[in-house]
């Protein structure tokens, strides 16, 4: 007798069930082609319709990333506390094997942030810095060292929080990361509602590590400002862009510890900066606990998987979004 397990509840069902018994699950077919389709034998590594490979080592095509497989798996999908933490674990651990070091204190945040990502200048533009598809952080060097500093803490906020959305989707589709997949995360990341929520992480993130009063809410104010979203969306981005800075934060104090922090204390004392005090309001103690909090990732990334699946002008945004990363 056949059987096959069910990804929600573990019961094993009739390999003929397309629901599960117990659950009501939809069962993920065994097997399955994610180009063409085709249900295929147990031992096969190969479609026997298409020739495409079964189980892909990454995801290198929109048409696999948005098949019916790969929806249902991220439809279906769960990740224990267990295994999240293993996958920050896995975005950080490379910084516990190299030493913070530099002759100025901005030095040692740019080393720091370099040890997971490229870094470079840029002297052009108003922005004070940016980051490029998670791949690659621009900071504007005309500034006085201080505001560098958080800059650089900032954007590399964002960096994090790129990685830790690719790394859940990895581990879901059982893939090394692509620039397809990667195409997916920026824009899922771009959307007005989660770009809201990615700002405010990146300046939560930024005022840990500067001095009281000297946080800027600026940028996400300007997008709350220029999008208009309601009070409880607005307040839903903020609480989910906090517990996503939490679990940055609480990673990076093991790096910018007691003794930097004072460090750059000091570079902004030596900056004559004046405090303004004005964007400290702005912060919240409200976060989702950690199973909540990834229940409604992983539920959002799904619904726009599949929103973004049936929209040509969606694809096509995607495929300037590939381009810009193959070119890089």
């Amino acid at each position: 007798m056949s059987l096959r397990e069910c990804d929600i509840c573990g019961t094993l069902n009739f390999k003929e069930n397309n629901y599960c018994t117990h659950c009501g699950n939809k069962l993920i077919t065994e097997h399955v082609c994610p180009v063409c389709g085709e249900v295929n034998g147990d031992h096969d590594k190969y479609c026997i319709k298409c020739g495409n490979q079964l189980n892909p080592i990454s995801i290198d095509d929109f048409n696999i990333l948005f098949s019916e497989f790969n929806r249902n798996l991220l439809l279906n999908a769960s990740i224990s506390d267990a295994e999240y933490d293993k996958i920050l674990s896995n975005i950080f651990i490379r910084a516990d094997y190299v030493d913070v070091w530099g002759d100025t204190v901005k030095n040692k945040i740019l080393n720091l942030a370099g040890i997971f990502t490229e870094c470079k200048t840029k002297a052009r533009g108003y922005e004070r810095g940016f980051i490029f598809v998670g791949t690659g952080i621009f900071y504007d060097d005309r500034l006085e060292d201080s505001v560098q500093i958080a800059t650089i803490i900032h954007e590399l906020a964002h960096y994090f929080l790129f990685a830790i959305v690719e790394s859940i989707l990895c581990d879901i589709f059982k893939v090394r990361t692509s620039s397809t997949l990667q195409s997916f995360v920026w824009y899922f990341l771009t959307l007005p509602e989660f770009k809201i929520m990615n700002e405010y992480c990146a300046h939560t993130v930024e005022g840990r590590f500067i001095p009281y009063g000297y946080q800027n809410y600026g940028s996400f104010n300007a997008l709350v400002e220029q999008i208009g979203f309601d009070r409880d969306a607005l307040k839903d981005m903020i609480v989910l862009g906090n517990s996503f800075a939490n679990e940055i934060i609480v990673y990076l104090e093991k790096y910018i510890d007691d003794s930097l922090r004072n460090e750059i204390k000091l570079q902004y004392r030596k900056d004559l900066l004046s405090p303004s005090y004005e964007s400290i309001f702005l912060e919240t103690d409200e976060y989702y606990g950690l199973s909540m909090k990834n229940k409604v990732l992983i539920s959002v990334l799904g619904d726009v998987l599949v929103e973004v699946s049936n929209n040509m002008e969606a694809l096509k945004e995607l495929e300037s979004i590939k381009e810009g990363i193959e070119l890089s």
